[in-house]
């Protein structure tokens, strides 16, 4: 669209008006000193700029046509340069005015009410001067003219905007009481959080950093340029948008935009404390924070922008949003990796918060004994699968009769799962003294291998969901579990560590049961306490590889809780485990992936090439840039769980993050190896990372490296085992 010339100058001048309005600001800083009395500052220069803002924003757009078609005007030199001289003589009276009413803070005070119009008046004064210097006096009268009746409702606007500003502006203690609790309470979950309450500002702090949560602070700037952005949104689309879901989508926008600002301070206090209190008073306080608000606006808007749309300006064509999930959900491999990916995320950021709420519940020594368990849990289950899992994710796409290798495969893993937890009972005081517990009281024991029944069948379930290419139903299942797991934790905290272990298992069985239900009857799965041998005879050999060389591969990560408790201590057992649970959020990008390769290539192995290019290309997209955010923000993420997880586990998360690289690459090889039914290569590789992973922590916790050993070891393992991989990929290909 062509400009009309008249347009070009008014926007040209408008940039020039507040060019020179800025450099009077910055040319007259060191006035600055010359303060007046609080008295003089009933209405800030601020609340009035808002409103002013908001009155220009008002008439811009309800104006927008005419502005369009503004006639320009010559430019008048010599009435510029009177003009000019006489706005620098109104500017000084200006300034001038100000420090006399600071150094004669009596007589300021003693006529207030005469001075107070006053020094109001010149500075209107000085700003319509300026407005004429630069627009030109005939442009000047023109506009007025032209614009009466909107500068009228605009001017009505500003005193009530100002008004309401003023009035809201009010309650800013009450905004900061809030934020200051809020952010307390997030503070207190694992940090000796202080706080003061007073009549003028209430102040708080953790590790010798405290700040005021005054009215910058408290959220009432947040909310009111939240409310300008959006005001000009809505009034810029005022023909497109739907007034009432625009009105609707207000109060969710005023609240989360409020829930923004105690984060803010929240992470602001966690800089300060933990970091440089600079950095955070300085730059994040500031520029930081205004950036973080821009993006949360936009996307906001960029989310609820086409709801708020009228049915008749709702854009047929998709967006560029839209497409890209389509694109992703269209195609099974990536559909299936996102939704296994979304699975161990939920999982993960809501056993953050259950680990937070069981840090703050039970002893480190508790939480130690607890993770220990749950680590047995996990040793167990992959003792009882047998390779099963991976057996069915390899033939039950393209078996005629599934409900049989489902069936086979629930009744066995059922029988061994008995035997081991049995056996592991029995053994405890060799293998682990300090479970002992569970072990001398025959209800927790009963219990303790009723729960790893379940166990068992929530990880077997998953692989039938995969070979299913039905992810989706892993991400509900596991929902449930991380949700309900947190409620049931508060439930059973007088059974000490066994009572993190049984709101943890308790919540595995209804998520079973819910998915085991969807199963019969979503999939017409037919239920049965049936074992066929030529099932077992079919898929045996190829599972029992599978597992061998599954379990030997895993045995570092089973087997390190156990070494740690016994050599380190349960403390430091602690400290591995939330290391490792955030580690947990990397690794499963290329473990989804993979699991969701090895499914597709099952189903046709002539489209593995495809497949892999496409795996090694979302696993590289996600798993970098996780990796650089875990290496340099790791620290405060553990900052969550307490200072001692933060300090003694930071380093040791750190290796781990960067063995992250490696782990991708030995998860895709690893798939082409289990799809290629190359077991007997899976098997050496396997024996070979476990052997060299556990033997290097445990020589370098004997020389008291202490959790960095066991980060060390973990790293140089992972790496000599992708050597490995691409070795024994070279060499097969060389014989192909």
């Amino acid at each position: 669209m062509k400009l009309e010339k008249g347009f070009k100058q008014l926007i040209l001048k408008t940039c020039v008006f507040l060019g020179l309005f800025i450099l009077i600001q910055l040319t007259t800083i060191f006035l600055q000193k010359f303060e007046l009395s609080v008295e003089y500052y009933l209405i800030l220069d601020t609340d009035i700029g808002k409103a002013f803002l908001f009155a220009v924003v008002f008439f811009i757009i309800f104006s927008k046509k005419k502005l369009m078609e503004v006639k320009g005007c010559k430019f008048e030199i010599k009435n510029t340069i009177i003009l000019g001289i006489v706005t620098i003589i109104l500017f000084s009276l200006y300034f001038i005015f100000k420090i006399f009413l600071s150094k004669n803070h009596s007589i300021a005070l003693d006529y207030i009410y005469l001075f107070l119009p006053l020094k109001y008046l010149i500075l209107i004064i000085c700003v319509i001067s300026l407005a004429i210097t630069v627009f030109g006096t005939k442009f000047f009268k023109d506009f007025i003219k032209n614009f009466k009746k909107e500068l009228f409702f605009s001017f009505l606007l500003f005193i009530l905007i100002l008004f309401l500003i003023i009035q809201f502006q009010k309650t800013w203690y009450f905004f900061s009481l809030i934020v200051a609790k809020a952010v307390y309470f997030l503070l207190s979950l694992k940090s000796n959080a202080v706080m003061y309450l007073s009549d003028k500002l209430p102040i708080l702090g953790i590790n010798q950093f405290f700040i005021g949560i005054n009215k910058v602070c408290s959220g009432i700037d947040s909310i009111f340029l939240f409310t300008l952005l959006y005001f000009f949104a809505i009034c810029f689309d005022w023909k497109v948008l739907d007034k009432k879901k625009a009105i609707i989508m207000f109060l969710p926008g005023i609240i989360s935009v409020f829930i923004l600002n105690i984060l803010r301070i929240y992470l602001l206090i966690l800089i300060g404390a933990y970091v440089s209190s600079s950095f955070a008073l300085g730059f994040f306080h500031t520029s930081a924070s205004s950036f973080f608000f821009l993006i949360y606006f936009g996307l906001f808007w960029l989310l609820f922008y086409n709801w708020m749309k009228k049915p008749e300006f709702k854009s047929k064509e998709k967006g560029f949003i839209k497409r890209k999930y389509n694109q992703i959900m269209s195609d099974s491999l990536y559909r299936n990796s996102v939704y296994l990916m979304l699975a161990t995320l939920i999982m993960s950021i809501l056993g953050f918060i259950f680990w937070m709420i069981g840090a703050r519940l039970f002893t480190p020594e508790q939480v130690g004994l607890a993770t220990t368990l749950i680590s047995v849990t996990s040793l167990i289950t992959s003792f009882s699968l047998l390779g099963l899992n991976t057996g069915l994710i390899r033939y039950l796409p393209t078996a005629e009769n599934k409900d049989k290798k489902i069936n086979t495969s629930f009744v066995l893993v059922a029988i061994v799962t008995i035997m081991i937890s049995s056996l592991f009972l029995i053994s405890t005081k060799t293998l682990s003294p300090k479970l002992m517990f569970v072990h001398d009281n025959i209800i927790l024991a009963f219990v303790f291998i009723f729960f790893m029944i379940f166990a068992s069948f929530s990880s077997l379930i998953d692989s039938v969901f995969i070979a299913y290419r039905n992810a989706k139903f892993i991400l509900l299942k596991n929902t449930i579990f991380s949700s309900l797991k947190i409620l049931l934790l508060f439930a059973f905290v007088w059974l000490g560590a066994y009572g993190i272990f049984t709101s943890w298992m308790i919540s595995i069985i209804i998520g079973f049961l819910t998915v085991f239900f969807i199963l019969i009857y979503k999939f017409n799965y037919n239920p049965k306490f049936a074992f066929y041998d030529s099932i077992i005879k079919k898929i045996g050999k190829y599972s029992f590889g599978n597992y061998v060389a599954g379990f030997i591969g895993g045995l570092p990560t089973m087997i390190l809780p156990l070494l740690i408790l016994n050599k380190l201590g349960a403390e430091n057992s602690a400290y591995y485990y939330m290391s490792m649970m955030i580690a947990t959020l990397l690794f499963v990008i290329p473990s989804a992936t993979s699991s969701s390769l090895f499914a597709e290539g099952s189903y046709n192995e002539k489209h593995l090439k495809i497949q892999i290019k496409k795996a090694v290309k979302i696993i590289a997209l996600l798993l970098i840039p996780a990796i650089l955010i875990t290496i340099f923000f790791g620290k405060y993420i553990l900052l969550l769980f307490g200072q001692a997880y933060s300090s003694e586990g930071f380093r040791f998360l750190q290796m781990l993050a960067l063995s992250g690289i490696f782990m991708g690459i030995n998860s895709i090889f690893g798939t082409l190896l289990r799809v290629k039914k190359k077991i007997k290569s899976l098997i050496v590789i396997s024996i070979f990372n476990a052997v060299l992973i556990l033997g290097l922590s445990y020589l370098f916790m004997g020389r008291n490296l202490g959790l960095l050993g066991i980060g060390y070891a973990w790293m140089i393992g992972q790496g000599i085992v992708s050597v490995v991989y691409v070795a024994e990929t070279w060499m097969g290909r060389k014989k192909g």
